[in-house]
């Protein structure tokens, strides 16, 4: 059989059958653990804030470096 890796704790271990798509955990307190991550994490991805709330301003927009403009 091959050995995979848990997508939550890293734990290798043997897939039971071929048959179907690989499993992603070795247990299913990590799909549980998982299913709650994806809970929590849920309303941050929605939101858009994925990137800890930090807004992207682009680099020729004058704002973004305070009073000064270009050349001055």
């Amino acid at each position: 059989m091959t050995t995979l890796y848990c997508a939550c704790c890293g734990r290798p271990f043997v897939r039971t059958s071929a048959r179907g798509p690989a499993p992603r955990y070795c247990s299913q307190d990590c799909r549980l653990q998982m299913a709650v991550r994806r809970r929590a994490w849920a309303p941050w991805i929605e939101a858009g804030r994925a990137d800890n709330g930090r807004t992207e301003t682009g680099r020729t927009d004058p704002a973004a470096w305070g009073r000064r403009a270009f050349g001055s």
